[in-house]
């Protein structure tokens, strides 16, 4: 008789005393709903304001809802491993606790590991055909999709959001794999190590819904970006480059070759004909130097990524083993 599956939902909070307790309250209306067993752990990123209190309040109402954090704020991506290494489900999602994903994300992503039980990693997308943003400002919608469009021509095109924090996880698959970040970019570097590592990843189209009350300063009623965009725009764009920097040199390698070869035949032709070719031929040297080196750069490149990748493994294995006690 096959297990039955039990969910582990990961919502992690910082300052957000004015939305935290509802927040519980309403995540663990929709989990009741869930055909599983459940739970929701909220992990305190160390807050300084009251919200630990009224996490530990809504808590109370249910044994299935867990409050655990430090007292140091030590950013999103360190708060969400820190939910998944206290989390006992087959499947992990991690989102945000004012279901500002959408009401049923959890189940969707849920469904979604039924449908395909291979599956590794379950990604929400506003991205995707059928997805959406909604009250979200249009600079932030645009910051959001160019960005992941960049990253998604260094990653391969295998995905179309690369940054959103609304995920499903087989946990096993998950703690597979070694993860340093500790704030934003965290979801990058699960994005990257999961490829690399070959996960199964499957995208849902989802609506992504600011929520007026959340962050928002007192007496406005809007909400408030908690991303340094400048900050985020620098580490995305860092991240793209340093992803699979094969894919884009090796085109502007072989465009400056071209280019020489152009140049070359022009010397040969003003040679053949009498002109002044010395010239001509030196800039075409020079572009086939400049080809040649940039080549040479990202075959080195190219190498230092499948090392790195055996490195990545060479980690993994070794968390494994140390969880096994060998």
């Amino acid at each position: 008789m096959e297990r039955e599956m039990k969910v582990s939902v990961v919502c992690p909070f910082y300052n957000e005393e004015a939305i935290i307790e509802n927040g519980i309250k309403g995540m663990a209306d929709k989990l009741a709903t869930l055909p599983h067993d459940w739970e929701l752990i909220v992990v305190n990123d160390g807050s300084l304001d009251d919200s630990f209190e009224g996490a530990t309040r809504a808590a109370k109402m249910n044994p299935r809802i867990r409050v655990v954090g430090y007292e140091k704020n030590r950013g999103r991506g360190y708060a969400i491993r820190h939910g998944i290494s206290q989390a006992t489900g087959d499947v992990v999602v991690t989102t945000e606790i004012d279901l500002s994903w959408g009401d049923d994300i959890v189940h969707r992503i849920v469904q979604t590991f039924e449908q395909n039980p291979k599956a590794d990693m379950v990604v929400a997308s506003p991205n995707l055909p059928g997805g959406a943003y909604k009250n979200v400002p249009m600079k932030r919608v645009l910051i959001s999709k160019i960005g992941n469009k960049i990253i998604r021509m260094g990653q391969g095109r295998e995905m179309t959001m690369y940054t959103g924090m609304t995920r499903g996880y087989k946990r096993e698959s998950f703690l597979t794999l070694p993860i340093d970040e500790d704030e934003k970019e965290f979801h990058l570097e699960v994005a990257q190590k999961a490829q690399a590592f070959h996960f199964k990843i499957i995208e849902i189209p989802c609506v992504l819904e600011w929520k007026d009350a959340k962050l928002a300063r007192p007496g406005s009623a809007k909400r408030k970006s908690s991303s340094k965009i400048p900050k985020l725009i620098k580490t995305h764009m860092v991240f793209a480059g340093a992803a699979a920097p094969f894919r884009y040199i090796l085109p502007i390698s072989i465009f400056m070759i071209l280019i020489s070869s152009f140049f070359g035949i022009w010397a040969v032709r003003n040679f053949v004909i009498g002109e002044t070719s010395v010239f001509v031929l030196i800039t075409g040297l020079l572009f086939f130097l400049i080809g040649f080196v940039g080549f040479f750069i990202g075959m080195l490149s190219f190498q230092n990524q499948l090392i790195q990748r055996d490195l990545w493994r060479i980690r993994s294995e070794l968390m494994i083993q140390s969880r096994n006690g060998k």
